[in-house]
């Protein structure tokens, strides 16, 4: 068994920080693009692009899960999927555990689905 580590008050401020950034960002890019107001579309649009982009250049890691983790002192998995913030969500408030690969399928689908009709309402409609 591993001997936990022990973090600041600081830290763990710090470390709910991007724990609550990360649940906001997630939920507005789950949802915002169902809104009816442009400022909505735009923030889908271009937050959740950003994610893609990040998660492409950081080998499928999310940068405010490693933050997270960082200040909170836990090491990075060696596999992307076994981070999925999806997964922990699920997970913490349905008390359910969810098969990592279809966390981040259904994860991918449902933000590219999200980031298309944002963009299609912006560009086409």
């Amino acid at each position: 068994m591993k001997a936990s580590v022990e973090v600041s008050w600081t830290n763990r401020r710090f470390a709910d920080f991007f724990y609550f950034t990360h649940i906001f960002v997630t939920i507005f890019c789950g949802f915002m693009w169902i809104g009816p107001y442009e400022w909505m579309w735009w923030g889908v649009f271009i937050l959740y692009g950003l994610t893609e982009i990040l998660w492409f250049f950081r080998d499928s890691y999310c940068i405010l899960t490693d933050i997270e983790r960082y200040f909170r002192k836990v090491p990075r998995p060696d596999d992307a999927s076994q981070q999925n913030f999806i997964r922990r969500l699920v997970k913490s408030f349905f008390g359910f555990d969810v098969n990592p690969k279809n966390a981040q399928v259904f994860t991918r689908f449902w933000g590219r689905f999200g980031w298309a009709i944002a963009s299609i309402r912006l560009f086409i409609i």
